[in-house]
């Protein structure tokens, strides 16, 4: 409640801030504008959850996903912004599962207001998208709903200091279901948004030195107790990221945090990490435009400790490096779960044409731990600490310039992570996207 009544006395506040500045502006009159998009998608895939030829998990679908936006800007730094959003699945398989319409709901409704009082400070208020970095802590407020909506209930202050040197701070809260503001043809039961109510708070630094880029911050993150999920959650994560060129058409890229906290009652001690080195080709090479290695290491629980060591993805919970490996984590921990992770990669871009491109990546996957002894997953559990083999693979095409599209192919081979004659599974998504 505190925090619902710290975002609506916000909103007031703008709102008539809105207002008084402009009745106070010569200005030509507000303006309006109407955004329109619709994205299909069908998806399919085998044994991505349970690694079992056996299994009856042959899923296949098509999702819908309509979006219809307003702006107004009463003025170039001020505007409102609010968009509807509605996304509904037809099933191929399995045939039990029922066709609806879906929720009708506020994916975004927030104003922004910058430069405050003539300052360099920007405000947003409301519900809103917050993506730092690229993500790997911060990026989805909502990991349960998929890939329909990713917003945060939010404050978000942004001030300037120079054109080199920025801070972001904000709080949050993300309820376990949209209890803020009116669902149109909401479910019984209703979506889950995430398994527990959170709140947060974040410091995320921006800046450069000379070529050298750079990013600092701090989250905190709290989760409330609930008859499924009765253990509460207080993360503590501290890190930075940093793109540093090596030499010309190279750079690396590294992030890198560490977390406190508690995990119920024990102690929370964990970590996590990539880095990724892109070599950007010279114009004159035919189709390849980036050649990358990478490495991920995100820390996972050891059981022979009383301490909690497992890395928390806190609002990351999203296809990051996979868009069906997400799915083989529900046994585990969630979907989306990155926690007790290792990869080393390796992948390429390229360009076709100016509207034909592909990203292709191999992965050798990890476990610095044993998996959750839990039902779940015991019985998919291996002896050895090697996830398997990942390529993941994408093509992106543009028709013009209100439509696109693109595939996903993606094929796994489990290791030695899990039980000896676990199968590998294939996974494919097609999707067209219209925008106006």
């Amino acid at each position: 409640m505190k925090n619902r009544a710290i975002l609506v006395v916000g909103m007031i506040f703008l709102s008539v801030a809105a207002t008084v500045v402009a009745a106070n502006t010569n200005s030509d009159g507000p303006a309006l504008k109407w955004s329109f998009s619709e994205r299909t998608r069908l998806t399919t895939f085998d044994n991505s959850i349970n690694l079992d030829d056996g299994a009856a998990d042959t899923f296949a679908f098509t999702r819908h996903l309509t979006s219809l936006g307003l702006a107004w800007e009463p003025r170039k730094d001020l505007s409102f912004t609010v968009k509807l959003t509605n996304e509904f699945r037809s099933w191929l398989s399995p045939k039990n599962r029922p066709n609806n319409l879906g929720e009708i709901f506020f994916d975004q409704l927030y104003a922004k207001w910058q430069h405050v009082a003539g300052s360099d400070l920007t405000l947003t208020i409301g519900r809103q998208n917050i993506m730092l970095g690229e993500g790997f802590v911060c990026l989805d407020g909502q990991p349960l709903t998929g890939s329909r909506s990713a917003y945060f209930n939010a404050v978000r202050a942004d001030y300037a200091f120079s054109s080199k040197h920025k801070l972001t701070v904000f709080v949050s809260h993300v309820p376990r279901t949209d209890t803020w503001l009116p669902v149109i043809n909401e479910p019984d039961p209703a979506q889950p948004l995430e398994e527990q109510a959170n709140t947060g708070f974040g410091l995320y630094y921006q800046g450069s030195i000379g070529k050298v880029g750079m990013q600092a911050y701090y989250f905190r993150k709290d989760t409330e107790a609930n008859a499924a999920a009765p253990v509460e959650l207080g993360i503590n994560t501290l890190g930075g990221r940093a793109v540093l060129p090596l030499m010309d058409r190279l750079a690396l890229t590294a992030e890198a945090a560490v977390q406190n906290g508690s995990f119920g009652n024990a102690d929370r001690s964990a970590y996590g990490g990539y880095f990724h080195l892109d070599w950007k080709m010279a114009e004159s090479t035919p189709i390849v435009r980036v050649l990358t290695v990478g490495g991920i290491l995100l820390s996972g629980d050891d059981p022979a400790t009383a301490d909690y060591e497992g890395w928390d993805p806190l609002w990351s919970r999203w296809p990051k490096w996979s868009e069906s490996y997400i799915y083989t984590l529900i046994r585990e921990r969630g979907i989306a779960r990155w926690t007790n992770f290792s990869a080393l990669y390796f992948g390429l871009n390229a360009v076709f044409t100016k509207d034909f491109k592909a990203r292709v990546h191999y992965y050798i996957l990890g476990a610095p731990q044993d998996g959750p002894n839990t039902p779940a997953f015991t019985a998919l559990a291996g002896e050895g600490h090697q996830r398997g083999g990942l390529l993941v693979s994408r093509f992106d095409y543009t028709i013009n310039r209100n439509l696109s599209g693109h595939f996903v192919w993606e094929h796994f081979e489990p290791g030695s992570y899990y039980v000896d004659g676990a199968d590998g599974y294939n996974w494919f998504r097609f999707e067209l996207m219209i925008r106006y």
